[in-house]
């Protein structure tokens, strides 16, 4: 495994905010990914511990835009400043290895409506920017209060949409 994909690897397994980077993946020790990314039965309750930087248990808007704007750049695996459907696909199908095939199918499918919707100029890749403006949507509608921060709480709320 090349050095970028480690850390591609990481960074997406950990840190990929409100652009529900890993789903419904199983990895040892009897935690797994749950819907929107959240790792269940885990310590510290999946990524947000992770995004949350600064440890006040709140997760910024420039916490989430760094987190972002880090997971774009681990999928780019070309450096080209644009996401193909098979870069996307590749980081967030994971290795595969799952019993329910259906599900597996069902996920696979949603993840691709999900680049779609990404993809607003309709040219069959997502730059950098509308990646970020949607993990920039995703985290306002999470934001219920509307306060610039999203609360453990409004986190979990918005997972479970």
């Amino acid at each position: 495994m090349t050095p970028k994909m480690k850390i591609l690897l990481s960074l997406t397994l950990t840190t990929a905010l409100f652009a529900g980077v890993v789903e419904a993946q199983q990895y040892g020790n009897g935690m797994g990914w749950g819907r929107g990314g959240m790792m269940m039965n885990g310590p510290g309750r999946g990524r947000f511990p992770i995004i949350d930087a600064d440890e006040n248990g709140v997760v910024s808007a420039e916490e989430a835009a760094s987190a972002a704007e880090e997971v774009f750049a681990a999928m780019d695996a070309d450096d080209n400043g644009e996401l193909t459907m098979e870069e996307y696909m590749t980081v967030r199908m994971g290795p595969q290895n799952g019993w329910n095939k259906d599900r597996q199918a069902a996920r696979e499918k949603e993840k691709a409506a999900r680049f779609a919707e990404m993809d607003t100029d309709k040219n069959g890749s997502v730059s950098q920017a509308e990646f970020i403006a949607n993990a920039k949507a995703r985290f306002e509608a999470a934001d219920g209060d509307k306060d610039g921060k999203v609360t453990p709480w409004e986190w979990r709320s918005q997972q479970w949409k």
